[in-house]
């Protein structure tokens, strides 16, 4: 399912049958992760993220933000491409104070036309295998929204479990929706 091709680049093939580039981002994709960021959070209701935020990001913010995820040991960032089209990305970042250090959180966007294909898995698969191999980091975490069964689903599948809530942790339209915390000991 899996090749690795050297450090921390990755090959999937996708549920039909395109093959899935993951490897971590570099500063030069900042204005791709931008534009993809954007396309990612159309019909994406679950996400925390909106089109209006993401337009208050530049390019060189996002370049910054690269930056200091490569000079930070414990933070990454992989984008999966799939026909050199930029299709996805998770990020990882782990606590910023001593006693938190070992634990940290992601957030991850696929483009609507690629959900459901396998990619999704594939980056989370990528992020854990890289948090092993990370002497520090010993707990991934993240916060879903509680109708998301999707990716509760996915995540379950990979070895997550529920350690608690945020009541009405995302307001919406049409009312509130619980946030559910998950974490994989690594």
């Amino acid at each position: 399912m899996c090749n690795i091709l050297s450090t921390n680049v990755f090959t999937y093939k996708s549920k039909d049958g395109k093959t899935v580039i993951i490897r971590e981002a570099k500063e030069q994709d900042a204005e791709r992760m931008v534009n993809s960021a954007s396309q990612a959070l159309i019909n994406a209701p679950y996400m925390l993220s909106t089109v209006e935020d993401v337009k208050k990001m530049s390019v060189d913010a996002v370049k910054k933000t690269l930056k200091s995820y490569h000079e930070n040991p414990n933070y990454v960032q992989f984008i999966a491409e799939v026909d050199g089209k930029l299709v996805g990305a998770i990020d990882f970042k782990n606590g910023n104070k001593e006693k938190i250090s070992h634990q940290g959180a992601f957030a991850m966007t696929i483009l609507p036309e690629y959900r459901n294909h396998g990619i999704g898995r594939a980056l989370l698969e990528t992020l854990i295998k890289w948090a092993k191999n990370n002497n520090k980091i010993e707990k991934v975490c993240l916060e879903v929204m509680e109708d998301n069964l999707g990716a509760i689903h996915l995540y379950k599948n990979l070895g997550f479990f529920e350690e608690g809530r945020k009541s009405k942790g995302v307001k919406m339209d049409d009312g509130y929706q619980d946030l559910i915390l998950m974490a994989l000991f690594v």
